[in-house]
């Protein structure tokens, strides 16, 4: 079985971090079995769940079925080499690779995605809480950085390099221009090590491509609050989406503050009828996006029960978007 793929995003602070693990909370208090995977590098997940997180999920104490991971790209590979050839983590060029593939979060996140559901195939849910603004989109889009590095030139003369010993023409001579600067035993480990990592990259590229495939029929939740400046920002994801042939399931105001009159004629006053008023603006904005619009009130999330009311209170409001979606 196929687990449910659920994507938040937004920009930054308009609670899609503290949505996501509180939908995660309520999926699993309903029986279900969750995986939550934090892509943005920051803490917010570990202080919402009030659990530490590495890149091997964790059961989530006193939550069901719910285990929780934070994308870490050394360890992801590390681990992810270590099970083609553990001597691989050893190699001075393991660490360099390393590097260069660390600032792709966004590859590693949906690799992990599909790791994970290989690997627990009992799993029936996987909510992502991606990095805030344009930035998460990367992770709907083709593994080109990591593809590139795959099947570039200079790696196909590396491993054809150590796997025959024979290249003609131009490979020849860059790598002996190459040997020649470096040295030919550094030539040498590098392409042993280029060979012997090159299985665990094109497996890494496989389940990028799978999960690719799967973000067409993921629940993709856009996240944004009353401010302007979050909705300009939510419009700008919107678009983006769009140019990728996706678009929300919804598209989640939260935050939202009460419309009560105010009769106040303080400058504090002002102040309130201005953000009634840049609220109204947003919600009319939202309601032309063609996506059903929840409306999430503000409400503490500090500790574990207020998360995962917040939880409760967003999924009774996607129930009837489900209801609609399987009819």
């Amino acid at each position: 079985m196929t687990p449910r793929l659920h994507v938040l995003l937004g920009p930054g602070g308009v609670g899609k971090t503290t949505l996501a693990a509180g939908y995660a909370l309520a999926l699993a208090s309903r029986g279900h079995r969750v995986g939550l995977l934090g892509i943005d590098p920051s803490q917010r997940l570990q202080d919402a769940l009030g659990v530490a997180l590495s890149d091997r999920e964790v059961a989530v104490p006193g939550a069901g079925e719910l285990y929780a991971a934070i994308v870490h790209p050394h360890q992801a590979l590390e681990r992810w080499v270590g099970e083609h050839d553990a001597r691989l983590v050893a190699n001075p060029f393991f660490g360099a690779l390393g590097d260069r593939l660390a600032t792709a979060i966004d590859i590693f996140a949906a690799a992990r995605v599909a790791e994970w559901a290989e690997r627990d195939p009992s799993l029936t849910d996987l909510v992502v809480d991606t990095a805030p603004g344009l930035p998460a989109l990367e992770f709907l889009r083709s593994p080109r950085q990591l593809d590139a590095l795959v099947s570039g030139r200079m790696l196909r003369w590396l491993r054809a390099a150590s796997s025959t010993g024979r290249l003609r023409g131009t490979a020849r001579r860059v790598l002996g221009a190459f040997a020649g600067i470096a040295g030919a035993r550094m030539v040498i480990d590098l392409a042993d090590f280029f060979t012997a990592v090159h299985a665990p990259l094109e497996h890494m590229v496989k389940r990028v491509e799978r999960t690719r495939e799967w973000i067409a029929s993921a629940d993709l939740l856009l996240v944004t609050s009353p401010r302007d400046t979050d909705a300009a920002g939510a419009a700008a994801v919107r678009r983006a989406l769009a140019g990728e042939d996706l678009a929300p399931r919804a598209v989640i105001v939260n935050r939202t503050w009460p419309q009560v009159p105010v009769v106040d004629a303080t400058p504090f006053g002002d102040y309130v009828r201005a953000l009634f008023a840049a609220q109204a603006a947003v919600l009319a904005e939202v309601a032309t996006w063609h996506a059903p619009m929840l409306v999430l009130p503000s409400r503490s999330t500090a500790g574990r029960a207020a998360l995962a009311g917040l939880g409760a209170v967003l999924y009774a409001a996607l129930a009837p978007i489900e209801a609609r979606s399987a009819s």
